[in-house]
C-alpha cells in the first residue's frame, strides 16, 4: 500500500512543491489550509479546509489514516504580527501533534528555519544544530518555541525530524530573493543602465526549493534521522555583490558599487514605477519593499550554517547553480506576469 502524506500548509509556497513531488513518487496525499481549496490543485490530492490553530478543530480527522506528517504550516515575519505568528506557529503545531502522536503516525517532518539562531549573540560558525539557539527577532522566536512543543513530543516518542532551512527560493516564491529579482526588473523599467548597490559585501545564505523538498522526503524516510535536526542550505554562500551582479546581467543591466549605503533609486521612485509596472499587467505577487535590496542588506553573524549532518546522512545537494536558479527565477516570473 501506498505511504499517504498529511502536507500542512497547502497554499503555501514549499507545499506547491512538495505536493506534485509527493504525487509523482506514487504517495496518497492530503493537505490542508484556512483558505478554499486552491484552483490547479492535482485532482487526486485531497483537500481539507482547517485552522489548525483552532482548538475545537477537528484534527483527528485530519491525521486518520496518514502515514507520514509534513508540517509545513505557519505565519512569516512579512505578513503577520507576532501574536499571528504564536497562534499560527506555537498553537497550532501543539494541536496537531496531539492528534498525529494519538494516531500513532511512522514519521512527521516538522519545517523550522535557521531564524532560531538569532542575528545578536553570536554562535560557533558554521552554526551546528546541536548549539542552544538565541533567536532575536519575532519570528525567530516564534519558530523556536515551536521547536520546543515539537522536541517535547519527540521525548515523548514522536518520530519526529526537524528541518532548519535558510531563506528558500525558486518559482512561484513571492519574497527574498523574488523581491530582489522584482527591485531589477523595476529599475530596467526606469530606464537604468546600472544596478548599484553599496560597497560593503553582505553574504548571503540562499537554498533552492527543489533542494529543500528532495531533503524533506528523504529525512522522513530515513530513520536514523528521526528525533534530530538539520540545517539546509546551499554549500556556499554569496555575498551581496555576487547575487546582484548575477540579477543585473540577467536583466541586461551593469553592475556598480557605491559608498552610500542608500544609493539607487528613492523608494518614492521605486513605488511609482511599481504601480506603473502593474497598471501594465504585471501582478503584485512578489512582495514590494520599500527598502531596496532589502533581502541583500540584511547581515548576521550566525549566516553561515553546518551542513555535515545533512549530508552525514548521504543526501546530496543538486540545485547549487546559482546563476542558473536566478535566470530560471527570471523567466518564470516573466511567464507569469510577476514581472515585466
Amino acid at each position: 500500500m501506498a505511504p499517504t502524506a498529511l502536507v500542512t500548509g497547502g497554499t503555501g509556497f514549499v507545499a506547491s512543491h512538495l505536493l506534485p513531488a509527493l504525487v509523482r513518487d506514487g504517495w496518497a496525499v492530503r493537505t490542508c489550509g484556512r483558505r478554499p481549496r486552491p484552483e490547479g490543485l492535482d485532482g487526486e490530492i485531497d483537500y481539507v479546509r482547517i485552522d489548525l490553530a483552532d482548538p475545537t478543530a477537528d484534527h483527528g480527522s485530519l491525521v486518520d489514516g496518514v502515514s507520514h506528517v509534513f508540517h509545513l504550516a505557519g505565519a512569516s515575519s512579512s505578513r503577520s504580527t507576532e501574536e499571528e505568528m504564536f497562534r499560527d506557529n506555537v498553537d497550532a503545531t501543539g494541536h496537531l501533534l496531539g492528534a498525529v502522536t494519538a494516531a500513532g503516525v511512522e514519521a512527521v517532518d516538522h519545517m523550522s528555519s535557521t531564524s532560531v539562531y538569532g542575528e545578536a549573540e553570536p554562535l560557533p560558525s558554521p552554526v551546528p544544530e546541536t548549539v542552544e539557539p538565541r533567536p532575536s527577532r519575532g519570528y525567530g522566536k516564534a519558530k523556536w518555541q515551536t521547536e520546543q512543543v515539537v522536541w517535547r513530543h519527540v521525548e515523548a516518542g514522536l518520530p519526529a525530524v526537524v528541518l532548519r532551512p535558510v531563506s528558500v527560493h525558486g518559482p512561484g516564491a513571492t519574497k527574498l530573493l523574488a523581491s530582489a529579482v522584482l527591485d531589477v526588473a523595476v529599475e530596467r523599467f526606469m530606464g537604468l543602465d546600472t544596478v548599484v548597490i553599496h560597497r560593503t559585501a553582505v553574504e548571503q545564505r540562499l537554498l533552492h526549493v527543489d533542494d529543500l523538498v528532495a531533503a524533506t522526503v528523504f529525512l522522513a524516510g530515513h530513520g536514523p534521522a528521526r528525533g534530530r535536526a538539520f540545517n539546509v542550505a546551499m554549500p556556499t554562500f554569496p555575498s551581496s555583490h555576487e547575487v546582484a551582479a548575477l540579477l543585473a546581467a540577467q536583466f541586461g543591466l551593469g553592475f556598480g558599487l557605491d559608498d552610500d549605503p542608500d544609493c539607487g533609486p528613492s523608494t518614492q521612485d521605486r513605488a511609482s514605477a511599481y504601480e506603473q509596472m502593474r497598471g501594465k499587467g504585471m501582478t503584485d505577487d512578489i512582495l514590494f519593499t520599500p527598502e531596496r535590496f532589502r533581502f541583500m542588506r540584511k547581515a548576521n553573524i550566525n549566516n553561515r550554517v553546518d551542513l555535515s549532518a545533512l549530508t552525514g546522512t548521504g543526501f546530496v545537494l543538486a540545485e547549487t547553480d546559482l546563476e542558473a536558479a536566478v535566470g530560471d527565477l527570471a523567466a518564470w516570473y516573466t511567464e507569469h506576469g510577476w514581472i515585466i
